[in-house]
């Protein structure tokens, strides 16, 4: 049961929800939304993208990272290439043939490739983020490497997440 009001209003709706009484409110015989419905729903639009900005950010992170991988496989096909013909590893990724790779940095620049401790019995090749890329952002992967037996490491994050 329901009673009206002294402004004709009903009264009571409690159970009809919130939405009937924002309705209720609004002036009888008019059409459309109540200022309170614009503002939830504004709201409600302010959180959506909130949450998508951050998931699209780490999105563009996570697809940052395969300029370190992919430049850290093609670096470590040219070492076997330059085993081959040198008898050891190169030591200089930048160096043009025949004393280095000729590489001269990752697909977009996003990082810095270097090799550590190239000799005979193999090499450590690491890349790190470029000073002012967006990738410097990325604090989960700031670190990547490879070896002369394959296998790849990073840091500070697990190879499982950062190579994926």
């Amino acid at each position: 049961r329901q009673r009206a009001g002294a402004d004709g209003h009903t009264r009571g709706l409690a159970r009809r929800g919130v939405c009937a009484v924002i309705r209720r409110t609004a002036v009888p015989g008019t059409r459309g939304f109540t200022l309170i419905e614009l503002i939830v729903a504004l709201a409600i639009v302010g959180i959506l993208v909130t949450i998508a900005q951050v998931a699209w950010g780490e999105h563009r992170l996570r697809a940052g990272r395969s300029d370190a991988t992919v430049a850290l496989l093609t670096l470590a096909a040219h070492q076997e290439a330059y085993y081959l013909e040198a008898g050891r590893y190169a030591a200089d990724p930048s160096r043009p043939p025949p004393d280095g790779l000729g590489l001269t940095g990752t697909e977009r620049g996003w990082y810095r490739l270097e090799i550590r401790g190239a000799d005979v019995a193999g090499y450590m090749a690491v890349a790190v983020p470029a000073r002012g890329s967006p990738q410097a952002r990325d604090s989960r992967c700031q670190r990547f490497t490879i070896d002369a037996t394959g296998r790849r490491g990073s840091a500070p994050g697990p190879p499982g997440v950062c190579w994926r």
